[in-house]
């Protein structure tokens, strides 16, 4: 259930109904670019160099997928924007009606 649709008080759901799906994969993203950063620097201690084609690998997919959630989400801004904008109208019509 959309939280648009749910009213104050009602059970919330799962965790990541509550959370969030953006969020989740965010929080992903950070702990997973962590872990590849503390990988890449005891890497770096024990041979003095990293693979540089992975570094770009890794950087670039979780680059991409920010990059995507980022389009996600402001397309979804941009749809519900025009929704109220048409409520909007809609409801002025009516007033000048009356």
């Amino acid at each position: 259930m959309k939280r648009s649709e749910r009213k104050p008080g009602e059970n919330c759901g799962s965790f990541i109904e509550r959370f969030g799906t953006m969020n989740l994969i965010l929080v992903m993203v950070g702990v997973v670019f962590a872990v590849f950063t503390t990988v890449m620097i005891v890497l770096f201690c024990l041979y003095g160099s990293v693979p540089d084609t992975l570094v770009t690998c890794v950087f670039g997919v979780l680059g991409g997928e920010c990059g995507v959630m980022g389009w996600i989400k402001t397309s979804k801004e941009r749809n519900r924007e025009r929704k109220w904008e048409v409520e909007d109208r809609k409801s002025e019509k009516e007033s000048y009606d009356e």
